[in-house]
């Protein structure tokens, strides 16, 4: 087994430390408001979803560009650009109320982009142990919370978002702790 260095593991820390801090924001956030206080407006939530758009660019790439979740797999990195664009999309609409259009993309966005990209960090197997497969549930949740938000109102229900958040959370718990060794 070769060792691999600090810098080719540090999609784990600033990816996985990314998502966690989204997370836990994106939680509070989703509490607060279940609690009724609302003080902060939607600001705690745009925060989240920049945190962890931000976060998946650094699962993507890594530090140095080519040592990300996925390796040197250009579709893989595109497929978690396209779920991190969604959540991008997603708090600039929460930030500035753009509309049903920009939430449709952003929710296909997170569909299709979450997906892929369970899938290709499933396929390229830099990530090891349940790390190497956990995404597939927070995009499967991302998927219904989307369509929720986008499409289905009856589906937009904040237990979703709140299930959503805190397994983004456990996402980047198991990519920070995950093995440094390849083989």
């Amino acid at each position: 087994m070769a060792n691999v260095s600090s810098r080719t593991a540090n999609w784990r820390l600033l990816g996985g430390g990314g998502l966690i801090l989204g997370g836990v924001i994106w939680t509070l956030n989703v509490i607060l408001a279940q609690a009724g206080v609302g003080a902060l407006g939607q600001w705690p939530f745009v925060i989240a979803l920049l945190i962890v758009a931000v976060a998946l660019v650094f699962v993507a790439f890594g530090e140095t560009g080519s040592n990300g979740a996925v390796g040197d797999w250009m579709l893989g990195k595109i497929a978690l650009i396209v779920y991190a664009a969604g959540f991008l999309l997603l708090a600039v609409n929460a930030a500035a109320a753009l509309g049903a259009t920009v939430v449709a993309i952003a929710a296909v966005l997170v569909i299709v982009g979450g997906l892929l990209s369970a899938y290709a960090i499933y396929t390229k197997g830099v990530a090891k142990g349940a790390a190497r497969w956990f995404l597939f549930l927070p995009a499967v949740v991302g998927a219904l919370w989307a369509i929720g938000a986008a499409f289905v109102a009856s589906l937009s229900i904040w237990w979703l978002g709140l299930a959503l958040a805190l397994l983004i959370g456990i996402t980047g718990v198991l990519y920070l702790f995950n093995s440094r060794k390849l083989g």
